[in-house]
């Protein structure tokens, strides 16, 4: 499940913009789900309930969410891979599978909700951690629709030099693929910048080999 803010009166989240559903809170009444909180990940990266007033409901696939009731007529929606006692302060105390179990949670609803526009929106904007996501993701569904923009950005790096352990991500995608397009960066990439990083270079060296 994933809504749009409509409201940015809140610091935290921003007009416009996409966030993923992990809980939320509902009411049943006769014409559907009318929900009051929506447990997002914010922009901050926290992961926390905000008034479901602040949004639209943009996807609403709940498939792999599972349904519990509160109290009469209002219910709590979970996602199933973290809808077990205690995962949310296990999640805060970094205890236990909880991490691992968020991760699975968040790459579910990726896959079947987000669009590739979407991710390549991801892979162009400034936040590094959920650039590296959606390269994990994308690297682990082996999934090409993205050389051409993974390309362009490792081009643009190295022109300003800004080449590091981490962005070997974006490197480790492009050696996924047999493809003309990676060959011919790695092949410029060896020519023009092999000094450039000695971990990279491993990565594009064992494409070839």
């Amino acid at each position: 499940m994933r809504v749009k803010c409509i409201n940015n009166s809140n610091l935290y989240i921003t007009e416009n913009k996409i966030y993923t559903v992990y809980e939320g809170e509902f009411i049943q009444t006769s014409g559907g789900k009318k929900f009051t909180l929506l447990k997002i990940e914010d922009d901050y990266g926290s992961i926390i309930p905000y008034e479901a007033q602040f949004f639209s409901v943009v996807s609403n696939n709940i498939e792999n969410y599972v349904i519990s009731k509160i109290e009469e007529e209002k219910y709590k929606l979970t996602h199933k891979y973290i809808s077990y006692k205690g995962f949310w302060s296990m999640l805060y105390e970094e205890m236990g599978t909880s991490l691992d179990d968020f991760w699975a949670a968040k790459k579910d609803i990726y896959k079947k909700e987000m669009s590739i526009e979407e991710m390549k929106g991801i892979l162009a904007g400034v936040n590094d951690d959920e650039k590296d996501f959606i390269l994990e993701l994308l690297i682990e569904n082996k999934d090409n629709h993205f050389i051409d923009e993974v390309i362009q950005i490792c081009r643009k790096k190295l022109h300003e030099n800004k080449i590091t352990e981490s962005n070997d991500l974006l490197f480790k995608y492009l050696n996924e693929f047999q493809d003309d397009r990676v060959n011919d960066f790695f092949i410029e990439y060896l020519t023009d910048n092999y000094d450039v990083n000695e971990e990279i270079n491993k990565i594009v060296s064992s494409y070839f080999n």
